[in-house]
C-alpha cells in the first residue's frame, strides 16, 4: 500500500531553548470519498457506478436495447425505458419450452424418452433448431403461452405460427423467466437448467451474459434471428456466486446497415461487453460466434 511520504518519521530543528528535535505531527490522509451513481438503488456502489457507464454505452448504440438486471439477494432491480417492449424472442424462447416440458415430466404428465433428452441438451447446448422443432411437435401447441404466463412471461405472444421460433417476448418477460427457474422450480428441474446454461457450446452460446467472466460462473441462453436486413440478438442468464445476479437483453440493431451477418457479430459483441462492464468492470474480448438462419 503506498504510504504518503508526511508519515514516514522525520525531523525538525525547533526554535526552543533545549535545541533539540522533535517529530513533527503526521497528518492523517484524507480518504477519498466513495461516490455512488443514484441510479439502481439497492444495487453495490461498484455496480450502481457501472450500471451508469453501461446507460452512457448504450445510448450510443443504433437501433433499439432493452435490458432487465437484478439482484436476487434484495430484490433491487434496475431497467432501462425498453424492459416491456416486446422484441422477437428467437431462441431464447427454448428456455422456456425446457422449463415447461421438465416441469411437466416432474409431475408425471409426460414421459422423456432417450431421445426427448438429447434433443434437450441440444437445444440448450448449441441452440439447435432441429431438436428444438422434434421437441415442440411432440410436447407443445398453443397452450404452451397459458403455461409461461406462469413464469412470469406476461408479454409473450405468438406472430404468424405457433410455434418457438415466431413469438415476441419482452426483456422483464426474460428476465422472470429465469429468475422462475432459479427461485420457483423443483431442485431437479432447477439443478438441470443451471448445469446446462453454465455449460453451453463455446462457439455458439458463449457470449452475451457469458461476458460477466468465469470468476462470476455465467449461464445463459442466446437467441438471435434476421429479419430482412435486421438483426435480433438477446441473451438471458445469471452471474455471481449462487447465481446472485440475473440479466435479459433484448436488442433490435435497425438501421445499423452492416451486410452480411456483420449484425449478429456486432449485437453479439455489444451484449457481451455490456455485462463485462457490468460484473469485469471493463470491456473483454469479442466473442466469435457462428450465425445460422434463424438459431
Amino acid at each position: 500500500m503506498f504510504t504518503p511520504a508526511s508519515q514516514h518519521s522525520t525531523t525538525v530543528a525547533t526554535g526552543g531553548a533545549s535545541g533539540r528535535a522533535t517529530p513533527s505531527p503526521s497528518p492523517s490522509p484524507t480518504p477519498t470519498p466513495r461516490i455512488c451513481a443514484r441510479n439502481a438503488p439497492g444495487f453495490p456502489c461498484t455496480m450502481r457506478n457501472r450500471i451508469k457507464e453501461i446507460r452512457a454505452y448504450m445510448r450510443r448504440l443504433p437501433g433499439s436495447i432493452g435490458i432487465v438486471i437484478y439482484n436476487r439477494k434484495n430484490g433491487a432491480i434496475w431497467h432501462n425505458a425498453n424492459a416491456d417492449v416486446a422484441y422477437p424472442a428467437a431462441s431464447t424462447m427454448k428456455l422456456a419450452m425446457m422449463t415447461d416440458i421438465l416441469l411437466r415430466s416432474n409431475e408425471g404428465r409426460l414421459t422423456l424418452t432417450s431421445a426427448d433428452r438429447q434433443a434437450m441438451f441440444q437445444a440448450l447446448y448449441t441452440s439447435n433448431d432441429d431438436d428444438a422443432n422434434y421437441l415442440w411437435n411432440k410436447y407443445e401447441d398453443s397452450s404452451f403461452l397459458s403455461r409461461i404466463q406462469q413464469f412470469g412471461m406476461h408479454g409473450a405472444r405468438f406472430t404468424t405460427a405457433v410455434n418457438w421460433g415466431f413469438m415476441y417476448c419482452t426483456p422483464r418477460d426474460l428476465d422472470n423467466l429465469i429468475n422462475y427457474v432459479l427461485k420457483d422450480t423443483p431442485a431437479s428441474v432447477r439443478d438441470y437448467l443451471v448445469y446446462r446454461l453454465q455449460h453451453v457450446a463455446a462457439l455458439d452460446q458463449q457470449w452475451g451474459v457469458w461476458g460477466a467472466g468465469p470468476q462470476n460462473h455465467p449461464g445463459n441462453k442466446d437467441g438471435w434471428e434476421q429479419d430482412g436486413n435486421i438483426w435480433i440478438t438477446n441473451t438471458v442468464g445469471f452471474a455471481g456466486a449462487g447465481q446472485q445476479y440475473t440479466m435479459a437483453i433484448m436488442y433490435n440493431l435497425e438501421g445499423f446497415g452492416g451486410v452480411g451477418d456483420a449484425g449478429f457479430k456486432f449485437g453479439s459483441n455489444k451484449l457481451t461487453q455490456i455485462a463485462s462492464i457490468l460484473f469485469q468492470g471493463r470491456h473483454t474480448t469479442a466473442p466469435h460466434p457462428a450465425a445460422s438462419a434463424v438459431p
